[in-house]
């Protein structure tokens, strides 16, 4: 098991594409997770919960060494039975497709937001020296469809050197495209059947998860997303000297900004293939 905040364990975290995004996000101050810990067997998950045993909720991802295929386990949260489910399928992927699956268990004291509750999620795609661009998603789809390229309602295109002035009254201009209402009920009835599917919700409580119609990116997201992230990206000399492009994601979870990691060209590699459907 390897512990986020064990600073003997950096190097071999930094082999892992999610995992090393998430020590990103940490670096630069981003409002993220407090820690994280790299699960690789049912022994493993056993240590974490005697460690934490008074905690019922958790959140978790899988993820690979980088150069492997990517697993492909879509994130999730649960309790304390749920890991030991997620490993499982974990390890199962792993031997269907010959690579070395882990889980990643994300840590915060009290309840992780489920995905499906998420207010809304953006996609922040720095291009080093040319702009800045921003997919969108809204109320009660996560920051996987953005990476998969399966849904997106609104994006955005801001030079470079105007950046710094962005905020919450000028957005509007560097709008590109915003989703049609035929659209969003196409995507909408997809997403009803993925929570139907994959959770167990009714129709009733997937109604109440996602607006019937679109609504817009509040003001007071695009505030904080710019103040606590977009901002500190920007003023990133390393970042900006050692790579062409980094994506930091940022959901909104009960009112507030989450940065879960930044991605790096090296995971950028398997989107650029074709294999965004595999990479989540």
């Amino acid at each position: 098991m390897l512990d986020g905040n064990n600073v003997n364990d950096i190097k071999k975290i930094s082999n892992y594409g999610k995992a090393s995004g998430f020590l990103i996000a940490k670096r630069y101050n981003l409002p993220t997770y407090s820690n994280f810990y790299i699960i690789e067997n049912e022994e493993e998950v056993q240590t974490l919960l005697d460690r934490f045993n008074e905690q019922n909720d958790f959140c978790m991802r899988s993820d690979t060494q980088l150069g492997n295929i990517p697993i492909g386990i879509g994130g999730r949260n649960g309790n304390r039975d749920t890991i030991f489910e997620y490993i499982k399928q974990i390890e199962e992927k792993s031997q269907e497709l010959g690579t070395k699956g882990v889980a990643i268990i994300y840590w915060n004291k009290g309840k992780f937001c489920p995905t499906y509750d998420v207010d809304g999620c953006f996609y922040l795609d720095y291009q080093t020296k040319k702009q800045l661009m921003i997919d969108y998603v809204g109320k009660g789809w996560d920051g996987s469809f953005l990476s998969h390229g399966s849904a997106c309602h609104e994006t955005y295109t801001v030079p470079w050197d105007e950046i710094l002035f962005l905020n919450d009254n000028n957005i509007s201009k560097y709008k590109t495209s915003k989703i049609r209402e035929y659209a969003y009920n196409q995507l909408r009835n997809a997403r009803i059947k993925d929570l139907q599917s994959k959770y167990g919700l009714s129709s009733e409580e997937c109604s109440k998860l996602i607006p019937n119609q679109y609504r817009e990116i509040k003001k007071e997201y695009i505030r904080q997303v710019i103040e606590q992230v977009i901002i500190p990206m920007y003023d990133s000399p390393d970042l900006q000297r050692n790579y062409r492009e980094y994506i930091p994601i940022a959901q909104i979870e009960n009112g507030k900004v989450l940065v879960p990691e930044v991605i790096l060209p090296s995971r950028l590699k398997y989107i650029q293939r074709g294999m965004q459907h595999d990479e989540r």
